[in-house]
């Protein structure tokens, strides 16, 4: 008989309106977790994080998740594989220069929100913006892994059509609308770029934190800190 180990899916990420059902890291996996934080030459990037300790712990491989979908998922197996908690050992408060250690938590500061796409008018041009495309859409725009960053992919499977003149195209090729943003005027791009930016998910790590000291409060920003979010 071989000696194997089969994990359930016992754990559910929420996500707005989804429900991811997923696995704890394995000790391998656990241990890639932890020498992407200490390593900074590390080869980890967005994807290779995806593939390598994400994807193999959710039951659904074929969900689509936004990149801000994919932080609050690789946060929840970390909860549940190493610690539900942060440390901030030796915070030094920014008023009295007291240093303390924090524990805190994740869930107590961790607030996922959802996207409101709505269409976005620039340069002439209306730009129909929606959730990221399916896996069944991204076949059909023949994406190639590698050609575009992860940021500027994740914007571009936001926009489901372009209006020019009064004519609507959604019957384009990935790389097709790869090039037709690259060749836009700068300002256009990056009036387009900002407004998306605006409307997309967002992950706010925000914690109210009062120094015991001198009793002044802060606001902590621990979307900084690594081991929470890509390594």
């Amino acid at each position: 008989m071989a000696l194997v180990y089969e994990a359930g899916y016992d754990y559910t990420s929420v996500i707005g309106d989804k429900k991811i059902k997923f696995r704890q890291w394995t000790a391998k996996e656990e241990r890639k977790y932890l020498s992407a934080l200490e390593d900074d030459k590390t080869e980890f990037t967005d994807k290779t994080i995806y593939d390598s300790l994400i994807l193999p712990c959710i039951e659904d491989k074929n969900i689509v998740l936004s990149a801000t979908e994919q932080k609050k998922l690789l946060i929840d197996i970390r909860i549940e594989s190493i610690s539900d908690k942060v440390e901030d050992l030796g915070h030094e408060c920014p008023h009295c220069g007291a240093k303390n250690d924090i524990i805190v938590p994740i869930n107590d500061f961790m607030k996922y929100i959802p996207a409101k796409y709505e269409d976005i008018e620039a340069g002439g041009m209306k730009f129909i913006m929606g959730p990221i495309r399916t896996n069944k859409e991204k076949e059909r725009l023949k994406i190639k892994e590698g050609i575009v960053n992860y940021v500027f992919n994740d914007f571009l499977l936001h926009i489901h059509g372009v209006e020019i003149k009064g004519e609507l195209n959604e019957d384009f090729k990935f790389m097709e609308l790869k090039n037709f943003m690259d060749e836009l005027p700068t300002k256009i791009f990056d009036e387009v770029f900002e407004k998306y930016k605006g409307m997309i998910d967002d992950l706010k790590m925000d914690y109210k934190y009062t120094c015991p000291n001198c009793q002044t409060e802060e606001i902590i920003d621990y979307s900084t800190i690594p081991n929470l979010l890509w390594a």
